[in-house]
C-alpha cells in the first residue's frame, strides 16, 4: 500500500511545485533531444530528478538519460617493459593486432600523492615514435582529494603506445578506451580574467560541469606549477610547460561550479604573457520520448521526488533514436503558479499527532489489559 500510495504522489506531482519553466521545440515525431544549458544546470539537481517535460494537455512526457551519455567500458591492455627511464616511469602497451581506434588511457599509479605529467607516442613497429599528447595527472589531497590519471590521446590506431609519467614511481597497469562521438568534448563558453599569478574563469551559471581544460601561453619558453580550486576544494595541479612549438597544457577534470581559480606559480619569472584558457566538457542530453502532439513544456527547480518511467528502462533498440530531432529550449521564466507544495507523506507531516495516537493506543492498551487481569 505504501510502494502504490510513493507511486502515486510521484505520477501526480503537481506543477506548482516547479520554480521554473521553459518551453521545449522540436521538428518531427521522434524523440527530443533536451541539451541542458547554464540556467539549467544551475537550477535543477546534478541527476535533473527535479525536472519534469508536459505536453499541450498538461500530461507528463517521460524522459531519460540519453543512452550515448554512459561512456564505453574500458578494457584492460598488456603492460611491456615497465620501469624507469630518465627519472620517469614508462611503460609500453600493446593494443593487440584486432584493435580498436582509442582517445584515452588511463594508468595505473601506485602512488597516493603526486603531480606530474604524462606522455603518449604511438608506433606500428616499435621502431619509429609518434608524439601525442602530454596530459596532467594529478593525486592531491584535502578535505575533498582529487584525483586522475588519465592520459588523453587524439583519436589513434597505433597498435603500439608509449607512456612516460613524471613524478610517480612507476606504471603497474593500464586500460584503454574511446568514447562516443557524442561524447567527445565541447567548447563551454566562459569568461576568462588573466592576472599576474591568478586566473578567474567564470562559467556564467552555477553548477556546470568540466571536464577539461586548455591552457596555453604565447611565451616562448616555460614550466610553471598551478593548481586548480573550484569553490574552497583543490581539483587539479600540475605543471605548465612549453619547450618547443606552442602546444596547449591539457588538465583533466571533474568538476561543477561557476568560478575555477587558477593560481599560477611564477617565481622569479615574469607572467606569462598571452595565456588563454580554453573550457571543455562532454554533452549531458536528455532524451524526451516523442509523438506528443503540441508544444512542450519543461518544469524544473522543486522539491520532488524522482520520477519513474518504464521510457527509462527501454532497451536502446526501442528507442527510435535515427528519428531522434535536437529541441530548442526557450528562454527560463518564473513559474507563475509556484508556490510551496509539501510532498511529505502524511506520517511525516504530523508526526506529533502519530505520536500521540501511539500514546493513546498505548494507554487502552494498557487500561485493557489491567481490566482483564483484575477480572
Amino acid at each position: 500500500m505504501i510502494a502504490l500510495l510513493a507511486a502515486a504522489a510521484v505520477a501526480s506531482t503537481p506543477l506548482q511545485s516547479f520554480r521554473y519553466e521553459r518551453s521545449l521545440r522540436s521538428a518531427g515525431s521522434g524523440p527530443v533531444v533536451l541539451v541542458p544549458d547554464g540556467p539549467l544546470y544551475a537550477h535543477t539537481q546534478q541527476d535533473f530528478s527535479d525536472l519534469r517535460v508536459v505536453d499541450s494537455r498538461g500530461e507528463q512526457v517521460p524522459w531519460r538519460q540519453s543512452p550515448d551519455t554512459v561512456p564505453t567500458s574500458e578494457r584492460s591492455v598488456e603492460i611491456l617493459d615497465s620501469g624507469r627511464r630518465g627519472g620517469a616511469a614508462v611503460a609500453r602497451i600493446d593494443l593487440g593486432p584486432n584493435h580498436d581506434v582509442i582517445d584515452h588511457v588511463t594508468l595505473d599509479v601506485p602512488d597516493a600523492q603526486f603531480v606530474g605529467g604524462a606522455t603518449v607516442s604511438g608506433s606500428d613497429d616499435r621502431l619509429t615514435w609518434t608524439r601525442l599528447s602530454t596530459t596532467q595527472i594529478y593525486a592531491v589531497g584535502g578535505a575533498a582529494p582529487a584525483r586522475s590519471t588519465t592520459a588523453l590521446v587524439p583519436p589513434t590506431d597505433f597498435r603500439y603506445l608509449e607512456v612516460r609519467a613524471t613524478h610517480v614511481s612507476r606504471i603497474a597497469a593500464a586500460s584503454v578506451a574511446a568514447a562516443p562521438d557524442v561524447q567527445q568534448l565541447a567548447r563551454v563558453p566562459a569568461r576568462v580574467r588573466v592576472g599576474a599569478a591568478l586566473v578567474v574563469v567564470d562559467l556564467g551559471y552555477p553548477n556546470v560541469p568540466v571536464d577539461e581544460l586548455r591552457i596555453s601561453s604565447s611565451t616562448p619558453r616555460y614550466d610553471r606549477p598551478f593548481t586548480i580550486r573550484a569553490g574552497s576544494a583543490t581539483v587539479a595541479a600540475g605543471s605548465l610547460v612549453r619547450l618547443g612549438r606552442a602546444r596547449p597544457t591539457i588538465v583533466p577534470l571533474s568538476t561543477r561550479g561557476r568560478y575555477l581559480r587558477i593560481a599560477i606559480r611564477n617565481g622569479d619569472d615574469p607572467p606569462l604573457a598571452g595565456l588563454s584558457v580554453e573550457v571543455r566538457a562532454r554533452a549531458r542530453p536528455l532524451l524526451v520520448e516523442g509523438g506528443r502532439g503540441g508544444p512542450l513544456t519543461v518544469y524544473y527547480g522543486g522539491r520532488v521526488r524522482a520520477p519513474d518511467y518504464d521510457y527509462a528502462r527501454l532497451p536502446r533498440s526501442a528507442l527510435a533514436l535515427p528519428r531522434a530531432k535536437p529541441g530548442v529550449l526557450g528562454p527560463e521564466r518564473r513559474n507563475a503558479t509556484y508556490r510551496v507544495v509539501d510532498t511529505r507523506s502524511f506520517v511525516e507531516r504530523h508526526r506529533s499527532l502519530v505520536t500521540i495516537a501511539l500514546a493513546v493506543a498505548a494507554a487502552a492498551l494498557i487500561a485493557t489489559t489491567g481490566l482483564a487481569l483484575r477480572r
